[in-house]
């Protein structure tokens, strides 16, 4: 009855020993075997989907570590929040794995096999129902892509690996504590004979015995330090923009598409279902650094001269969006917010990949040295401007249906009856979300225009060359190192590139035109979340912290009254004595 499903699940896995197998003489062998398994997972991950909304789930539901104490299970199945991200991950693999047919030829048995292991830590995070099965795969990813950057990156390709494990890592083992802490308040308020570590069953406890506002804080604090780190949120962003920039291709398009949207969905599945108080209490500092993260991302892009710096800083934009819509804790933003989730892997991902195009024909990542190419390359300039309407919101495609919902649902938390000092930062949030918006259509046009626009500008290593890596040779900044005269070898989109990128754009434009296909799905599930933060924002002591503030700019005021008075009278005291002399 499962079968598809457990294919789906085990055939990347499968599959990482079959391209060693046919892979290890010929990088050949090993780039044919990746795509048909990733490919064949694509096709049982979209049933997997389609069973899914057709109203007929598969589940995985067997004992892992059972006993008389302890309850861990191998539980995986898919509801309203993960479908979607299940199914981009099977999609974006093979994406990944198409971009990268050329790139790659050193050691690519191995590159492969990380790509497929990668996609098996995706779909089972997405999977998980179980903690311990979450945090397996959780951490699982982080294994596969530290290599994926640091044998076939760039120049700094280690130093970025290590950054970006260290930081995940630590915020991640802070996340299991956390998460550890909430099965041990469970099991001692419910007095279960087995300590349960099932996410359904947790969240329903929890919601009879809630823990006290000061733990929730406590453990709010740690998941947000895995998951806010994994987003990236402001400012726990610095190790996205060098691990993006160094990454081949494929880990840029994987990491940008996927593995971002593990944090968001992290603080959807566990921190607010799970910790609503301490949500709630924490909603206007998340509010204030995603609206911060919004206009510093942005702002950064406009600086960049390299073209995967300027989409990595606009990722830490356009995942502000997203916990913007979350944390504005209403059903308009929620729903706006998972949607951006998607709609960011289809835009950001085929950036990566169009950037990483243009990369293998020139040899160069800079803005500078590049410029009409439109005239040499027109169907990649087509791509290249569908991607980056997506990534500004242009209304019929995917992320204006995103960023109208967030913006909307900020706006109706701005308009709330909380005190009036938070509604004026919201709405300051609001207009700065709106903002932010302005700025990322400047930045992505400005640099559309100056790369394929405007006068014919082609740098001296244009043609293929042989590449450490897999990635052509280039200086530390990513200019082209060789130079050759052979213009004939610039080519078009290709075949296999067209395949590489057509289904993202069927989707973003599926997604923008009848948004309500990927919304419904979702609304049960977000609903549930919703009405629990909703009851713990209603039953929050707003008028208290009014109350408090109130008081305090009055304590304010009599003091500065209080000042006054004794500067007049000191004043008074010494005019007899002026008077006298």
């Amino acid at each position: 009855m499962n079968d598809p499903f457990v294919f789906t699940l085990l055939l990347p896995l499968v599959g990482t020993m079959l391209v060693a197998a046919f892979g290890s003489t010929s990088h050949v062998g090993a780039r044919i075997t990746a795509l048909i398994v990733s490919l064949v997972t694509l096709l049982f991950a979209s049933r997997v989907t389609l069973a899914w909304l057709g109203g007929h789930p598969y589940e995985i539901d067997v004992p892992w570590f059972s006993n008389a104490a302890i309850d861990i299970r191998f539980n995986l199945g898919l509801d309203g929040l993960s479908v979607w991200m299940f199914a981009l991950s099977a999609l974006l693999t093979v994406t990944a794995i198409l971009v990268s047919w050329e790139a790659i030829k050193d050691r690519a048995a191995l590159f492969y096999s990380m790509l497929l292991l990668l996609e098996t830590g995706m779909l089972g995070c997405f999977a998980a129902r179980d903690i311990i099965l979450f945090y397996v795969f959780f951490e699982f990813t982080l294994i596969p892509l530290f290599f994926l950057i640091g044998i076939w990156g760039s120049e700094e390709r280690r130093y970025a690996a290590i950054k970006f494990f260290l930081y995940t890592l630590a915020g991640s083992m802070l996340t299991f504590l956390g998460l550890l802490a909430i099965v041990l308040w469970v099991y001692d308020q419910t007095g279960r004979e087995q300590m349960t570590f099932s996410i359904a069953k947790l969240v329903a406890a929890l919601g009879e015995h809630p823990l006290p506002l000061n733990l929730q804080l406590t453990l709010f604090v740690a998941l947000f330090a895995g998951f806010a780190i994994k987003v990236p949120l402001f400012p726990l962003h610095t190790w996205l923009p060098l691990a993006h920039v160094q990454a081949p291709t494929a880990g840029s398009v994987i990491l940008a598409g996927i593995l971002l949207k593990i944090g968001t969905y992290g603080f959807l599945r566990f921190s607010l279902p799970m910790l609503p108080d301490a949500t709630v209490t924490a909603m206007p500092c998340v509010l204030v650094l995603s609206g911060a993260g919004i206009i510093y991302g942005a702002l950064v892009a406009l600086a960049q001269g390299d073209m995967k710096r300027l989409i990595a800083y606009s990722s830490v934009s356009h995942l502000g969006y997203c916990m913007l819509g979350i944390f504005a804790l209403n059903k308009l933003g929620m729903q706006g917010g998972a949607l951006q989730m998607i709609n960011h892997g289809l835009s950001t991902g085929g950036l990566f990949a169009v950037i990483g195009m243009v990369y293998e024909r020139y040899h160069t990542r800079q803005i500078a040295d590049l410029g009409g190419l439109a005239r040499r390359t027109p169907m990649l300039a087509v791509c290249m401007l569908l991607f980056t309407f997506s990534s500004i919101g242009l209304p019929g495609l995917n992320g204006f249906a995103g960023e109208f919902l967030i913006l909307t649902g900020m706006f109706q938390r701005a308009w709330s009856d909380a005190p009036a000092i938070y509604q004026a930062t919201w709405m300051t949030i609001a207009v700065a979300g709106v903002f932010g918006v302005v700025l990322g259509a400047w930045y992505m046009l400005w640099l559309v225009e100056r790369v394929f626009f405007g006068p014919l500008k082609e740098p001296g290593g244009h043609a293929p060359a042989p590449a450490a890596h897999g990635h052509g040779s280039h200086d530390h900044h990513g200019h082209a190192a060789a130079a050759h005269d052979d213009h004939s070898a610039i080519h078009d989109l290709n075949f296999r590139e067209a395949v590489a990128l057509v289904p993202l754009v069927v989707f973003m434009f599926w997604i923008g035109l009848v948004p309500q296909t990927f919304l419904a799905p979702m609304a049960p599930e977000l609903d549930k979340v919703e009405a629990i933060v909703a009851k713990a924002y209603a039953k929050h002591d707003w008028k208290s912290v009014a109350k408090t503030e109130d008081e305090l700019n009055h304590r304010d005021a009599e003091d500065a009254e209080k000042k006054t008075e004794m500067k007049i009278v000191n004043v008074v005291d010494q005019l007899p004595e002026r008077g006298g002399e």
